[in-house]
């Protein structure tokens, strides 16, 4: 637990680090984001870690991943200070705490459901502190929507991060999630978008995180 001076109280977050991990090394770090009725090991349960592992054993360049765990998950996003927490207290205390890579390339972000807008939210509007995004069967904060065409007029195609996008073909919040992909494509932002069988549960993820932790991993 760390001090968040956004939150006014501690910050939970469950943090793997690979066994071959050195202090004095320069690690990519991947952050990982639960939904609504969920905690700090919905990934580690999900199975991240193990892939992580079983691909860094592979020849996987090693990285850091980091699951915090928002305690106000049923907040109306724009009264919570879940964002101002992780961005201006949890990832300088990392770098700070870990042997972390800084560089944009080497920090990506990713979530499910509520997580993933959180995710969507933390990377258009800081667009220089992650090199990629994922965000599957998220609910979308559709002002960021905007943020996504802000950042044209700044960015070059070139520069946006990587983006993976995905739901399930009976997902309730699909529509929330067209509304995002059709914005993305009909700027011509290079994304990835992917529908598959399922509905907006655990079975779904499960079923798809092997693609999801090859899609963080490929940039390293």
């Amino acid at each position: 637990m760390l001090d968040s001076a956004a939150l006014g109280t501690g910050l939970y977050a469950t943090i793997y680090t690979p066994a071959c991990y050195d202090p004095t090394g320069k690690y990519p770090v991947l952050y990982l984001l639960h939904g609504q009725n969920m905690d700090d090991n919905f990934w580690f349960d999900m199975g991240a870690t193990r892939i992580a592992e079983k691909a860094i054993r592979a020849g996987q360049a090693p990285f850091l991943i980091v699951m915090p765990y928002e305690e106000r998950m049923f907040d109306p996003p724009g009264d919570s200070m879940f964002y101002d927490a992780l961005l201006n207290d949890l990832i300088p205390w990392v770098d700070a705490h870990f042997a972390t890579c800084t560089e944009r390339v080497c920090r990506a972000i990713g979530g499910v459901s509520r997580g993933g807008g959180w995710a969507i939210r933390l990377v258009m509007r800081n667009f220089e502190t992650f090199g990629a995004l994922g965000a599957h069967s998220f609910g979308l904060m559709q002002a960021d929507t905007w943020w996504a065409q802000k950042n044209l007029e700044t960015h070059s195609l070139a520069e946006f991060p990587r983006i993976y996008l995905d739901r399930g073909d009976k997902d309730y919040l699909a529509e929330d999630i067209e509304y995002f992909e059709n914005a993305l494509s009909a700027n011509k932002i290079p994304h990835e978008y992917h529908i598959y069988p399922g509905i907006h549960n655990k079975d779904y993820w499960q079923a798809h995180v092997e693609e999801y932790m090859q899609f963080y991993m490929a940039a390293w």
